[in-house]
C-alpha cells in the first residue's frame, strides 16, 4: 500500500469532531460507529445541536411567558436527551478503558456545553434596564447552570482517572484534554480554588 500523502497523514492525526467540537484522536480501534459507543454519541449531538430558545425583546411579562414556557420545554428536553445519552453511555464508560475515556468525555462535553449555553442567554432588555431584575434573571441563569458544571467535573474526572490508570502514554492525550476541561470547569464555579488549578499543572509537570 502507498503511503498516505501530507494532507492523509494530517487528518489523520486530527480527532473527530461532534457539533463542530474537536476531541483528542480516538484510541486505538474505537470509531464513533462502534456498538458501545454509537447510541451514546447520536445523543450527545443531538443534545448539543439543540436550539437555544432566545429571550423576548418586549415587555416582562412576555419574558415571564418565554421562562414558564419555551425556556421551561427547552431546558426539560435538553436534560432528557442528555438522561438519555448518559444511559447509553454507561456500558462504554464501565467497559473496557480506551471506550470509557471517549464516553466520560462526551458526557463532560454534553454538561459543559449545556452549561455553557444557560450563560449565553442574553438578559432581556426590559430586566437590563433594571439592575435588580437584571440581576436576579442573572443569578437564576446561574444557579440552573451550577449542577452542570458538577456533573461534568465528574464525567472528566473519570476520563482523567481511567486514563492515568492505563499503560503509559497509551491514553496521555485523553488524560491531557480532560484534565484540561476539569481546569476550565473548575473556574467556572463559585467555590474554585486558583491554588488548585496550581496544584493540578505542578502535578502535570511531574508527570513530564
Amino acid at each position: 500500500m502507498a503511503p498516505p500523502l501530507p494532507d492523509e497523514e494530517e487528518r489523520a492525526e486530527e480527532g473527530p469532531r461532534i457539533a463542530g467540537i474537536a476531541l483528542p484522536r480516538l484510541p486505538v480501534d474505537v470509531e464513533p460507529d462502534d456498538p458501545l459507543l454509537a447510541d451514546g454519541w447520536a445523543r450527545t449531538e443531538d443534545a448539543l445541536t439543540m436550539p437555544i430558545p432566545q429571550p423576548p425583546t418586549g415587555e416582562a411579562w412576555e419574558v415571564e411567558t418565554w421562562a414558564d414556557e419555551d425556556f421551561a420545554d427547552w431546558l426539560r428536553r435538553r436534560a432528557e436527551v442528555i438522561s438519555a445519552a448518559q444511559h447509553a453511555l454507561t456500558p462504554a464508560r464501565e467497559g473496557p478503558a480506551r471506550y470509557s475515556v471517549v464516553a466520560s468525555m462526551l458526557l463532560g462535553v454534553a454538561y459543559t456545553r449545556f452549561a455553557m449555553d444557560l450563560r449565553g442567554i442574553p438578559t432581556p432588555p426590559v430586566f437590563a434596564a433594571n439592575e435588580e431584575l437584571s440581576v436576579v434573571f442573572r443569578e437564576a441563569l446561574e444557579s440552573a447552570a451550577h449542577s452542570l458544571w458538577l456533573r461534568a467535573l465528574d464525567a472528566f474526572g473519570s476520563c482523567s482517572s481511567v486514563a492515568a490508570g492505563e499503560p503509559a502514554h497509551s491514553l496521555d492525550r485523553w488524560r491531557e484534554a480532560c484534565d484540561r476541561e476539569l481546569r476550565t470547569v473548575g473556574r467556572m464555579l463559585p467555590d474554585h480554588d486558583p491554588d488548585d488549578e496550581d496544584d493540578d499543572e505542578d502535578d502535570d509537570e511531574d508527570d513530564d
